[in-house]
């Protein structure tokens, strides 16, 4: 079979084309996660509710989303990651279109539901579709820019001036024409996962998809064979999870550290920074303030997030994603503190200044080192036998982390003030931080494949760690 010329230099390029494809579609759910916070004001009067109520917007999508989640495991399980990606981008689409003529409060909650629904189902599928089929050296950009394009929807809905009348109607519009185009070309183009064609058996099939995307015979073959000697074994899925035990206790480590790094505050401080913070900065007298959303706020929280995905996907292409998370974890967990010092002095200018920009830098550094654990290390570390599962777990328990934080973040303000609830934030983030320190294997710039085999085949799970690793 004849080569055909390169148009990259780099042959780990060659699927950048289908990252692309898959990481675009993202941008949607974006724009649907932008719109419910800044259009926090207008759900209360558009549908005559109190703004209490409206918090049941976010509530419904994150239900939406561990619902999405579970049901992923499964569906990327049975009928594979291409058809996953599509379907639930096209449902997702078209919820996100009913939401913003939803008559009533009731539709506009269920719209919300299935859109969360559709962003979990999306989110493990296109983050399994892009680690298995690109090249270590690029693996981890690539799964990064599943994150990047989620927010750079999110400004689009941003620089729309969210509201349910003019603009943003235009921006879905020309979002839901972009992913129409997308989904056709993908619908033709896009290639099943190798790895996971390999694993219901289809050799013939994988060795045909890793040759479209390597355009060597020599490289695509040594791949599958690797794919292969990691295929070997009956169980998949939680019967995978049930007997090994090195797997089990890797993710249950995930799982664990994922829920404590929510509840440590790296999803709940930006949310409260929002949602309650938000008065004690813009308003120097909080007795005098009415409750509400200040947008500009919201575009800083979602500004900075952007910039910190940014900043970490560049800086795990280029260190040892390990460190950065231990890194840059350490530096959040620092300001963290320093925001919770800051909150026990009397008001003033430069008090709201020093806590806002404290917990801003907080945000850069955990949320960033938070997104490189999640979308990068945690989808390296799970073996083929067990991925579908694995991610799936993972993404439940920040699902529940999320959630169980929103709940009962009022109650520790309420009893604590702010101090305390920074405080202990930033206690929970130094109890992570150990467990990392600890138990965090580096995956490295390995296949898969070498990942998996020096993972379950440790002695221990606590001298994964310790295993040497190399550096393609």
């Amino acid at each position: 079979m004849p080569q055909q010329p390169s148009p990259f230099k780099d042959i780990a390029l060659w699927p950048l084309p289908h990252i692309a494809i898959v990481s675009a579609m993202g941008m949607i759910f974006g724009f649907d996660l932008g719109a419910v916070f800044i259009n926090h004001n207008v759900v209360s009067d558009f549908y005559l509710i109190a703004d209490s109520r409206s918090d049941i917007v976010t509530g419904t999508y994150i239900l939406g989303f561990i619902f999405g989640v579970f049901i992923a495991g499964y569906v990327t399980y049975g009928s594979g990651r291409k058809i996953s990606i599509i379907s639930s981008i096209t449902v997702g689409s078209l919820a996100i279109f009913a939401s913003l003529v939803a008559p009533d409060y009731s539709i506009l909650l269920c719209s919300e539901l299935v859109i969360g629904f559709s962003f979990g189902l999306y989110l493990i599928s296109a983050l399994l579709y892009n680690c298995e089929i690109m090249l270590p050296n690029k693996r981890g950009l690539s799964l990064m820019m599943i994150p990047i394009s989620i927010l750079i929807g999110t400004l689009f809905s941003f620089i729309s001036d969210y509201d349910l009348y003019t603009n943003p109607f235009m921006v879905f519009i020309v979002f839901f024409l972009i992913n129409v185009v997308l989904v056709s070309i993908a619908t033709v183009k896009l290639h099943e996962s190798p790895r996971y064609l390999a694993l219901i058996g289809s050799s013939d099939a994988a060795l045909s998809v890793l040759f479209k995307l390597r355009h060597d015979m020599g490289m695509a073959a040594r791949e599958l064979a690797e794919i292969n000697e990691c295929c070997r074994g009956e169980s998949r899925g939680f019967e995978f999870f049930l007997q090994n035990t090195i797997y089990r206790r890797l993710l249950a480590f995930l799982c664990i550290t994922t829920f404590l790094f929510n509840i440590g505050g790296v999803t709940i401080i930006p949310y409260i920074l929002m949602d309650n913070i938000s008065l004690k900065l813009v308003c120097e007298s909080a007795q005098n303030c009415h409750y509400t959303l200040n947008n500009n706020v919201v575009y800083i929280t979602f500004g900075v997030a952007f910039i910190a995905v940014l900043l970490h996907a560049l800086a795990s292409e280029h260190n040892k994603r390990r460190l950065v998370v231990l890194y840059s974890y350490s530096l959040g967990i620092v300001f963290l503190f320093i925001a919770a010092l800051v909150s026990m002095f009397e008001s003033s200018a430069i008090y709201q200044f020093a806590l806002l920009v404290s917990l801003l830098l907080f945000i850069i550094f955990t949320f960033g080192a938070f997104v490189v654990f999640i979308t990068v290390i945690s989808i390296e570390l799970m073996p083929i036998r067990g991925r579908e599962f694995g991610i799936a777990a993972i993404f439940l328990s920040h699902g529940l982390g999320v959630l169980v934080s929103i709940n009962f973040y009022a109650p520790i303000l309420h009893l604590y003030g702010f101090t305390g609830l920074l405080t202990f934030g930033g206690l929970v983030s130094l109890l992570v931080l150990y467990f990392c320190y600890l138990y965090l294997p580096n995956p490295g710039k390995n296949s898969l494949e070498n990942i998996e085999s020096r993972i379950l085949s440790s002695e221990a799970f606590s001298k994964i760690n310790q295993t040497p690793t190399t550096h393609n």
